[in-house]
């Protein structure tokens, strides 16, 4: 359910740190301090970025996914043991594919949940070759003490037919780990405040630092960049130096950017609410 906006605020972190490719055991530990920091700090969820156990490679091989998925599994423990969600993405192999999924694991809840598997592939660097593509539709889930919370991944940002699903299920907050290089920063800063003032939520990106290949030959630097904004399009909180981002989220922010804007009502009166046709015809002629 998505949180009462009488509810306190609270802290959320993330964790823009370089991942390094291949280096499973050295991502896991990395992510593991960051969790402790963030639970020292009193966070209820810690966001990680794209791939953080392994990066983006060329291929996976069984080995690699084996230690990844033991990553992802002592991470998950010590998130429960420490009273921290974790979300992030990994390659996570499924029955009856060839490559992995570059799928949303969350940590630290009764079991590991994987709402979602990245479905708008980069093209520009032949994502498609390395992982496959999800196929659900994007679905909320609730997380204790958080709300209702959407995760999508990276590129997908851009495309708005995905990041309205987060109005159009009443999310408190929408989660975007990344790998999204800094020629193109401008553009990931534009678009979390885009999507947290046109949706009414709390948008929360992790994008990591450092420099890797997403494809061979081709090095990217990484501005190490996380920030929380919020349902009016403010930015709440950054970090720009690939250190642990923690912030504090009011949902009485929502409440207010509800009530001074209410979007809902107005598609509704317009006849453009979901589920109604969107022609002119229908609307009420109210302003």
């Amino acid at each position: 359910m998505p949180v009462s906006a009488d509810s306190a605020p609270f802290r959320v972190a993330a964790l823009p740190f370089d991942v390094r490719p291949g280096e499973v055991e050295h991502n896991a530990a990395v992510a593991r301090a960051g969790l402790e920091e963030a639970a020292a700090a009193r966070a209820r969820l810690l966001l990680l970025p794209e791939k953080w156990t392994t990066s983006f490679l060329p291929s996976y091989s069984d080995d690699l996914l084996v230690r990844s998925a033991a990553a992802v599994a002592e991470l998950h423990g010590a998130a429960r043991d420490l009273g921290v969600h974790v979300l992030g993405s990994v390659a996570d192999p499924e029955p009856g594919r060839e490559r992995p999924l570059n799928r949303v694991v969350v940590l630290g809840g009764e079991r590991v949940l994987r709402p979602w598997a990245k479905r708008v592939l980069f093209s520009p660097t032949g994502e498609g070759r390395q992982v496959a593509r999800g196929d659900a539709a994007p679905r909320a889930f609730d997380l204790d003490g958080v709300g209702r919370v959407l995760a999508l991944v990276c590129y997908e940002l851009r495309f708005p037919e995905l990041t309205r699903e987060a109005f159009l299920q009443d999310c408190d907050l929408l989660c975007v780990p990344a790998q999204w290089p800094t020629p193109r920063a401008a553009a990931w800063e534009l678009l979390l405040r885009a999507r947290a003032c046109e949706d009414q939520v709390f948008v929360l990106g992790c994008n990591r630092a450092g420099r890797a290949e997403l494809e061979p030959g081709r090095p990217l630097e990484f501005p190490g960049s996380a920030a929380l904004c919020d349902p009016f399009g403010d930015e709440v909180a950054r970090t720009d130096d690939g250190m642990l981002l923690v912030a504090e989220l009011d949902p009485a922010r929502r409440a207010a950017a509800q009530r001074a804007l209410p979007l809902r009502r107005d598609l509704e009166r317009a006849g453009l609410a979901p589920g109604r046709s969107a022609s002119l015809g229908a609307a009420s002629g109210e302003g």
